[in-house]
């Protein structure tokens, strides 16, 4: 009873971003201050370890039983961590990522189902998807309580604001409680996503649909005809998506028509000296910001320009290296009858499509919470 309860405050919570942020000197690269590199105590971290300590002998039990592939995944943690660009900071990401997986762990080993988190998440999307209307509305933040759920102040002369040009109108795109509207729309894009394959009520999807439009995300409207429109087969979507996003490394230019493509073009070309240089091990996990420093002219270090390469798989290459694609490799080896499942393969085509043009699946809590909840049900 009470482990079903947190899991229902985990579930609600999951969109919010109420939390107590630290300042160390690695999250400074050029003696800039960078969000991504904060450690940060969030609130809905407290519930997760809660829902873990109710399932610890569950996830102790399943240790227990392979002991072989966690002696191998902790190998590899050291390693990244003891040899990365900056090692607490990598240290930090590792205990955020083992914490997440324990928590996909215990999700997976209470079985928990759609019927149990359905409502919780419904009526916090719809909360989000609301408060994305009003602020689209308004083309300004709301204020108030939101800003403990994590609403970013702003208002339409806000510099550095994702922006849309409409009739030679610049329209703002409203981000609700989220970091950025594209961090939103994937969320959204999972929700919906959820909601199809459960066969939910067509008000709860059009709910879900108009805040996914209100994004004006090009990536997550791609990936949402391919997959859920036109029911394109999954495998194909992924493979396609796979390459495209690592020859995107070697293509020196891109016609203006595809720059959409990615938002930081200009990353990759660190990224493929980060990837040719560090090889075997990588920058270590959360590492490719600080590595930036080595590999950007000095007047390209700014705010705006000290953020994670917007492509997927090349970020993972550049932060794990051969060992860690490696690791990733096996992993999809060993259950690979079960990620053959139509709709897993559907979920994993989805990260992939927007994952080619961005990184949030990989840096930001709320996203990847997103995805392990969905995946958990879909295993």
């Amino acid at each position: 009873m009470f482990s079903n309860i947190i899991l229902q405050l985990i579930v609600f919570l999951l969109p919010t971003q109420l939390g107590l942020h630290f300042w160390p000197d690695f999250s400074r690269v050029a003696g800039i201050k960078i969000d991504y590199l904060s450690p940060t105590l969030y609130l809905t971290d407290l519930f997760i370890l809660s829902y873990i300590l109710t399932s610890i002998r569950k996830v102790l039990g399943w240790i227990h039983l392979h002991t072989k592939s966690v002696s191998v995944f902790a190998l590899l943690v050291i390693l990244n961590t003891l040899f990365a660009i900056s090692p607490l900071n990598t240290l930090l990401w590792w205990i955020r990522s083992i914490v997440y997986i324990s928590l996909f762990l215990a999700f997976r080993l209470n079985k928990v189902s759609w019927q149990q988190i359905k409502a919780p998440l419904i009526y916090s999307t719809i909360l989000v998807v609301f408060i994305e209307v009003i602020q689209t509305t308004l083309q300004s933040s709301i204020g108030g309580i939101l800003y403990w759920l994590g609403e970013r102040s702003y208002s339409a002369s806000t510099p550095g604001l994702a922006r849309l040009n409409l009739s030679g109108l610049n329209f703002v795109r409203a981000p609700s409680i989220f970091s950025h509207p594209n961090s939103l729309s994937g969320y959204l894009l999972v929700v919906y996503y959820l909601l199809h394959i459960n066969k939910s009520p067509l008000w709860q999807k059009l709910a879900v649909f108009t805040g996914l439009l209100l994004t004006f995300s090009k990536a997550s409207l791609l990936a949402f005809v391919l997959v859920i429109s036109l029911y394109i087969n999954s495998s194909l979507l992924i493979a396609t998506f796979m390459i495209f996003s690592l020859l995107q490394v070697f293509l020196p230019y891109l016609p203006n028509s595809l720059q959409f493509i990615s938002d930081r073009l200009f990353l990759l070309s660190p990224v493929k000296s980060l990837i040719t240089t560090r090889p075997i091990l990588g920058s270590g996990l959360g590492g490719f910001i600080p590595s930036l420093v080595n590999y950007l002219p000095g007047s390209f270090l700014l705010p705006e320009k000290l953020q994670p390469v917007h492509n997927l798989p090349l970020l993972i290459c550049a932060e794990g290296g051969i060992l860690g694609v490696w690791l990733l490799f096996t992993f999809i080896k060993v259950n690979l009858n079960k990620l053959l499942k139509p709709k897993l393969l559907g979920l994993i085509a989805l990260v992939i499509i927007t994952g080619t043009f961005d990184h949030y699946w990989w840096t930001l809590p709320q996203n990847k919470l997103i995805l392990l909840l969905a995946a958990s049900i879909l295993l």
